[in-house]
């Protein structure tokens, strides 16, 4: 190269550098440059950068630098271009190390802190390259120059930088290690028909993140769905944590959460909670006897099926919110307005209620809608769809029994007489119950003792055949309700059904859950049939564990049945805009297609055994088993980095420990 050429390529990189200086104050705090010394390289195994790190700057930004993992960006001399970077090591040494003081001397050697004044050698990864002049953002598929600066990138770069989707359901707060950023971290409308799960140790932030999310589903926070197709969200509440989201969230009272302050405000700005509710009550015989009592207490009429909806109404009010509002908010119930409206499958109970706390009043609309089973209404194919806890061959020759036995003349209008029926068929050999079910179907009696037992478990819940005053209560019209719900949060209170069914009776909550996520289900594939639209809709099903349960955690039976049409409303739903948000301590806990099915996985602090399951990088692994409650790694498909930190703040809902009452 000649001396006039060697000249213009000075001048050239001159110009570059003083560029890149620039560009890095405008974007960015320089607490760097890529290192004179060491090489920056890129291979077929990828690229890495060495940089070094002042003291100073170092001890006042240790949190960003010190913590493999998060991220800086570096501003390339050759092409300008912002260029994130994730930490892949941080090495600090002594003076003495620097000088290469024999070990001998250093160990005579006092403590000293001018030791500590040298410099923190970094490497780091090249992720995405930004191009401000045209708003591009690419791999950053290039070795970086030396003497490029480093920078603390300006908030609203790291969008940028780290490919973060621009429109989507927030999650929370992008995080540097365990500092929060004012970068809101996103998730695309259309990420998440490919399902979501929510891993994490009790009391990390699992059911205070859904909480968080629903508010921000339902508020269209940062995204936007065409007018008449606002999202409905149908939770499964086996925890009763979801019925409380309508109440005042008990941390804003308190004075000394600025930070948890800071953190709602950049996430959820000025937005208000949910004040009203669908809830879907399971309604059991033991449930009528409770409310019998009770309108005695109350002096109220119980005559008709209104009258009882009515007393239902107060009950619920009084057993679900009067403590949470008198003995933890402090507060007080002011009145309750309970009327029923409709008919039949379409009946509810409409509930205003206004309670005050600090002489500041606050009203919460619910409805009610009352749910239990009929025998007449689900008999036949519908009961063997309803019940997971038969075999494959009791599902199939169930429909046959029933259709046979009623074509004899046996009455058949209760599923206590259905099962009473198949008993005297199973213990008296010359019955005419007997000569129909083995002689003439042949059917095998273990297939009998299986009908028997599993739909013993319904019967002995007292779900079935209902009666209220003059009227059987049966399933409600969901496909009307979820018609109709567009922007509404639907609750499925199972923990109400627990309270309200003898000891013997099961797991009949598992029952009710998966009879929802079916109906629902199935109300998308017949609208999609139809060629109309529906809007999205999320199912969150919290403690999945107890519902999904890993191979060998449950019934051999029950485990197959419910993977299958778990997979099948999965993937079917993914086109008709159906999401399934799925929430459980550990992956070990939960059934293996619930891990293939969640293409987003939000990971809390969890016990680092069970992390290698989720096959999270190396450099998380060690972070994500000691990291702070509220703080997770987002691994999804929809971030162009795969994986990312976020934190979400204490819930903006009514979130309460009911252990304390």
């Amino acid at each position: 190269m000649s001396l006039e050429e060697l000249n213009k390529a000075y001048i050239e990189a001159k110009g570059k550098l003083e560029e890149a200086l620039r560009r890095a104050e405008v974007y960015g705090k320089i607490i760097g440059f890529v290192s004179r010394l060491a090489p920056s390289r890129i291979g077929s195994d990828g690229s890495l950068v060495q940089f070094e790190v002042d003291p100073l700057e170092y001890f006042r930004s240790h949190e960003e630098i010190s913590v493999a993992g998060s991220y800086l960006a570096t501003v390339d001399v050759k092409t300008g271009e912002i260029v994130s970077l994730r930490i892949k090591s941080v090495e600090r040494r002594d003076v003495m190390s620097e000088l290469g003081v024999p070990e001998a001397i250093a160990l005579q050697t006092q403590l000293d802190a001018s030791g500590l004044v040298t410099r923190a050698r970094v490497i780091a990864e090249p992720l995405l390259a930004w191009n401000p002049g045209n708003d591009e953002v690419k791999a950053a598929a290039y070795v970086i120059e030396p003497q490029s600066p480093i920078i603390k990138p300006n908030p609203e770069v790291f969008e940028k930088i780290l490919g973060l989707p621009k429109e989507g359901v927030v999650l929370g707060l992008l995080a540097i290690g365990e500092k929060p950023l004012k970068v809101k971290v996103k998730l695309p409308l259309h990420a998440l028909y490919q399902h979501m799960l929510v891993l994490g140790t009790t009391g990390a932030g699992k059911t205070t993140f859904i909480k968080n999310f629903i508010v921000a589903l339902l508020n269209k926070l940062n995204f936007s769905v065409e007018e008449g197709y606002e999202p409905t969200v149908v939770v499964l509440d086996s925890t009763k944590d979801y019925v409380h989201m309508v109440l005042e969230s008990f941390w804003k009272q308190e004075k000394r959460f600025e930070t948890e302050e800071f953190i709602a405000k950049e996430v959820f700005g000025d937005i208000k909670n949910i004040s009203k509710a669908t809830i879907v009550i399971p309604v059991t015989k033991q449930l009528c006897e409770k409310l019998r009592e009770y309108g005695k207490k109350v002096n109220a009429k119980m005559e008709a099926v209104d009258d009882y909806l009515k007393v239902l109404g107060k009950y619920y009010v009084e057993t679900s919110y009067l403590s949470i509002i008198e003995k933890i908010l402090n507060g007080s119930i002011e009145s309750i307005n309970v009327k029923v409206e409709g008919f039949g499958s379409l009946r509810r109970v409409n509930i205003e209620l206004l309670y005050s706390i600090l002489d500041v009043k606050r009203r919460i609309n619910l409805t009610l809608i009352p749910y239990a089973f009929s025998f007449r209404e689900v008999k036949g194919s519908e009961l063997a769809v309803l019940n997971p806890f038969l075999t494959s061959q009791a599902r199939d020759h169930l429909p046959r029994i029933i259709t046979a036995l009623e074509e004899h003349g046996l009455k058949l209008t209760t599923l206590s007489e259905f099962l009473e029926t198949l008993r005297e068929a199973l213990f008296r050999k010359g019955s005419e119950a007997y000569s129909i079910v083995f002689s003439r179907l042949g059917i095998h009696k273990g297939t009998v003792e299986n009908i028997i037992r599993s739909l013993g478990i319904l019967d002995d819940s007292g779900i079935f055949d209902v009666i209220l005053g003059n009227e059987i209560i049966g399933e409600p019209n969901l496909n009307i309700i979820l018609e109709n719900a567009k922007n509404e949060l639907i609750i499925v209170d199972l923990a109400f059904l627990k309270e309200n069914v003898p000891l013997v009776s099961g797991n009949i909550e598992n029952v009710v859950a998966l009879r929802v996520l079916y109906k629902v289900f199935m109300w998308k594939m017949i609208r999609y049939a139809e060629r109309a639209r529906t809007q999205p809709t999320i199912v969150v099903v919290d403690e999945a564990h107890r519902f999904f349960p890993a191979t060998g955690g449950g019934e051999g039976e029950y485990v197959v049945q419910v993977s299958n049409m778990l997979a099948t409303i999965a993937r079917l739903g993914r086109a008709r805009r159906l999401s399934i948000i799925f929430a459980t301590h550990s992956p070990k806990d939960v059934h293996e297609i619930v891990l293939q099915l969640a293409n987003t996985k939000i990971v809390f602090r969890m016990d680092p055994a069970v992390i290698d399951k989720l096959d999270i990088p190396s450099e998380y692994k060690h972070l994500i088993s000691r990291i702070r409650d509220r703080f997770a790694l987002v691994k999804t498909h929809a971030l162009r980095l795969g994986y990312v930190l976020i934190c979400t703040p204490l819930p903006v809902a009514g979130h309460f420990d009911l252990s304390v009452m």
